[in-house]
């Protein structure tokens, strides 16, 4: 009895550090008041393994398809492999710098707030940003 009670316990408390996204779309406005969006398609875990590290969010945003994972928190002198539990990110290379998309979720709730998508345009020393705020789930 006890180990069944271990377990139900491990599970609820293991379930509370994964993203809370639902497939669709999430919608939301800029900071000049336009309306934002971006959706997910899929959510899977690597391995198969259902932890945090290994949670991946398959979205699009526009025209372009990114795979949004929990940012690795690796300390070699403490010994531990964590990661970041407000936010789901994406950074790839571009021909002159790269792309990050930055979905910041809600601590409490453990839902998606709003995101950055950041273009960073090394060679030419540019860099722009939009920001979507205020995201709801559409249905």
């Amino acid at each position: 009895m006890k180990l069944q009670t271990l377990a139900l316990a491990l599970a609820f408390s293991a379930s509370s550090a994964f993203a809370h996204l639902e497939l669709g779309t999430y919608q939301g406005a800029t900071d000049s008041g336009g309306s934002c969006s971006f959706e997910v398609k899929g959510i899977a875990f690597e391995g198969g393994v259902k932890n945090p590290l290994n949670e991946r969010v398959m979205i699009e945003y526009g025209n372009q398809a990114r795979t949004l994972q929990h940012p690795p928190v690796v300390d070699v002198n403490a010994l531990s492999a964590t990661f970041q539990h407000e936010v789901l990110q994406s950074a790839i290379g571009t021909a002159s710098g790269a792309e990050a998309f930055v979905l910041k979720m809600n601590s409490e709730s453990h839902k998606p707030d709003s995101f950055v998508f950041i273009q960073d345009d090394w060679k030419n020393e540019t860099r722009t940003a939009m920001t979507c705020n205020a995201l709801v789930h559409g249905r």
